[in-house]
């Protein structure tokens, strides 16, 4: 089947609960005179909840337009929040999780939940992981490529990767333009979301190799969705890097052999650019994805893009990869 391993959900029933009772989860939602609701977490500036997100009678008649067959659906970073308290942050993954785990199992076969869990507790991230995987049948998470500003080769979060592994859940490292590296210094032209969030992401593949997190994890699947963001224009620097500076080599092998561990998706926006990545990851690695439904930043035409790089007929990058790592029936 066709799958997207990268799109972006958010249930009706979560937005329910979160209006109705919004203080239990750190949280509070509101209408705007227009009618679009806002979302605020925590002190956070408030949010628009899209209708989009939640639409799922659009999202399925989007999906037949575009060719595809099957969707994960994973949170917007936006609605993690990380920088709440433990307990709130925890009960809002976990009605998170169970709502997109019913949705996904009323859709038959159509839509793959995506965890999230609560960073900023690695006690309540590992509770959470194990309840989504044993309770709800969840075999992939989506956390975000910095937790609160802390890289992901902290120790705090090794108890959460090593669950991961021993699970053998995907981890799928999404940015989130309000809190990437420098944003400070981004505040125009959409440059938080343009610049900022594919070199946070290559920020957060970089920690786990140098870090050690994937050497000490060889079970550990990762992916990098925008088709990892900056990593692989740079990895010949970071080769380089490797092989001339000494305080770089903190782990026995090369860059480029962890770069291999990764899986990406192939949300890039440009066919030489999608070309480059299959010719440098292979297509075991690639998995289609769109960010649907955030059109303005997605991929509409997904299908095509794959065509036109000449990987229309791949069938690891159509679905066969996800399907073998998250165990799906294709």
């Amino acid at each position: 089947m066709i799958t997207d391993i990268h799109a972006h959900f958010m249930p009706p029933e979560w937005i329910t609960e979160l209006r109705r009772n919004g203080a239990q989860y750190g949280c509070n939602v509101t209408e705007e005179a227009s009618g679009g609701l806002l979302l605020r977490l925590g002190d956070q500036k408030p949010s628009p909840l899209l209708p989009s997100l939640s639409d799922l009678p659009t999202r399925i008649k989007v999906l037949a337009e575009r060719g595809l067959e099957r969707q994960a659906l994973s949170p917007s970073m936006g609605t993690v929040g990380y920088h709440l308290p433990q307990r709130e942050g925890q009960a809002l993954s976990r009605l998170f999780n169970e709502t997109v785990a019913a949705a996904a199992k009323s859709s038959q076969g159509r839509f793959i939940p995506v965890a999230t869990v609560p960073m900023q507790s690695s006690r309540a991230a590992v509770e959470e992981l194990d309840y989504a995987v044993k309770k709800l049948g969840i075999r992939m998470a989506e956390i975000g490529t910095n937790i609160n500003g802390a890289n992901l080769d902290e120790e705090s979060f090794r108890p959460f990767f090593t669950r991961a592994a021993e699970l053998n859940v995907l981890v799928q490292l999404h940015p989130h333009q309000e809190c990437v590296a420098g944003v400070e210094r981004l505040p125009r032209y959409f440059l938080s979301n343009l610049i900022g969030n594919p070199i946070d992401t290559a920020i957060a593949a970089a920690s786990l190799i140098f870090g050690n997190v994937l050497e000490s994890l060889p079970s550990l699947n990762v992916c990098l969705v925008h088709g990892g963001g900056a990593l692989p224009y740079l990895l010949g620097r970071v080769n380089y890097g490797y092989s001339a500076i000494e305080i770089v080599r903190t782990v026995p092998n090369s860059p480029d052999r962890y770069f291999r561990r990764f899986y990406f998706d192939t949300l890039v926006h440009d066919t030489r650019a999608l070309r480059f990545l299959n010719e440098l990851a292979g297509p075991d690695r690639l998995m289609l994805g769109t960010d649907y439904p955030y059109d303005n930043t997605g991929e509409k035409d997904p299908l095509g893009a794959l065509e036109r790089a000449g990987l229309r007929d791949s069938e690891p990058i159509l679905g066969g990869n996800a399907a073998k790592l998250l165990d799906l029936e294709d």
